[in-house]
């Protein structure tokens, strides 16, 4: 019986130091979330990944206190060496726009000397090219695409939803229908113990029950 053939790890460049970025309001983090950044930099040979909770986020409104989002970013990395939760959008005032963030860890992580990848799920390659400078996001990273419930999937589609020349790579990572949404709306609706094993851990899990979170409040999108 014949296996699958892996998919080639991308090696670092001698010299560079790879970051991968999974940024959003994270509101809260699950487990896909993690599993996705695990791939990343596991197939792409990157350093390390930041976990990097919005801290205004520019088109939702009524999302979770920026503290208590970044606690469960943190708590989501617990036992990993290489995922780390990032206050860089929690600490800047004003609202968490990705292009400013990019270049404030180009600086931070030295400039020509960094290559950042920016990783985001296919269901969100829509809205893409309506991101404040999109057209310079990609001139700052390569974007890590995760497969997700969409009728958009091939390479030539992926080209299509971004900007004219911008680089990207597909993660080979499991689909999933976990959302920050669906632990929300289960939470409202009843059915909290459900959510429970949507976490990616005990500690986020904990946070969650804590601060009696998504229990009293309309689901966000």
């Amino acid at each position: 019986m014949k296996h699958a053939k892996a998919p080639p790890k991308i090696r670092k460049r001698r010299g560079k130091l790879r970051i991968g970025l999974s940024m959003g309001t994270l509101d809260p983090i699950h487990l896909w979330h993690v599993q996705v950044a695990q791939c990343a930099w596991d197939q792409f040979s990157l350093d390390f990944v930041l976990i990097i909770p919005n801290g205004d986020p520019p088109h939702k409104d009524g999302v979770t206190d920026k503290e208590i989002r970044f606690r469960m970013a943190k708590a989501s990395t617990r036992g990993s060496k290489h995922l780390k939760a990032s206050r860089i959008e929690i600490d800047r005032p004003g609202k968490s726009y990705t292009i400013l963030t990019l270049r404030e860890l180009k600086q931070q992580y030295g400039g020509d000397d960094v290559e950042l990848f920016l990783i985001i799920g296919l269901d969100n390659l829509e809205p893409i090219k309506r991101w404040m400078e999109a057209d310079e996001i990609f001139k700052l990273c390569t974007l890590l695409v995760a497969p997700r419930a969409t009728a958009i999937g091939g390479r030539a589609e992926i080209a299509a939803a971004l900007p004219a020349g911008a680089r990207f790579e597909i993660i080979d990572c499991p689909d999933s229908g976990i959302s920050s949404t669906l632990i929300r709306n289960w939470r409202k609706n009843g059915r909290a113990r459900s959510a429970d094993y949507l976490y990616p851990n005990a500690a986020v899990r904990n946070i969650v029950i804590r601060h009696k979170l998504y229990l009293q409040r309309e689901a966000l999108s």
